[in-house]
């Protein structure tokens, strides 16, 4: 078999094997999932419109998120998304407190 077909076969493979990931999910997470970035843009709108930016107000901000091993989206607080946003934590519990809110108000275009 010419090197021309080998390599046009293996191309013709793995752009099935890509295709066939992102259909069974495998690159990306699922279509009904609420994922980090979607959850914290939706905190970020509520602490910008409805609180006018004031930092202390992110733990009344509550938000849709589904944690992984979570079969749906569940209300959990903007702070603990903000947590998990900045990389200072790597899970939500009940209660979560900003660990830095001025960093986190910041972090959504707030001017502080």
């Amino acid at each position: 078999m010419p090197i021309n077909m080998i390599v046009v076969v293996a191309i013709a493979v793995l752009v099935l094997v890509v295709v066939a990931g992102f259909f069974a999910g495998w690159f990306t997470s699922g279509v009904g999932g609420m994922n980090l970035e979607q959850a914290f843009t939706k905190g970020c709108n509520q602490l910008r419109t409805i609180y006018n930016c004031n930092s202390d107000n992110i733990g009344d901000i509550k938000v849709q998120y589904q944690q992984s091993g979570e079969s749906e989206p569940s209300p959990y607080d903007f702070g603990g998304i903000c947590n998990l946003k900045l990389g200072t934590a790597t899970k939500i519990t009940n209660s979560n407190d900003a660990d830095s809110p001025e960093t986190c108000a910041k972090q959504c275009g707030c001017a502080i």
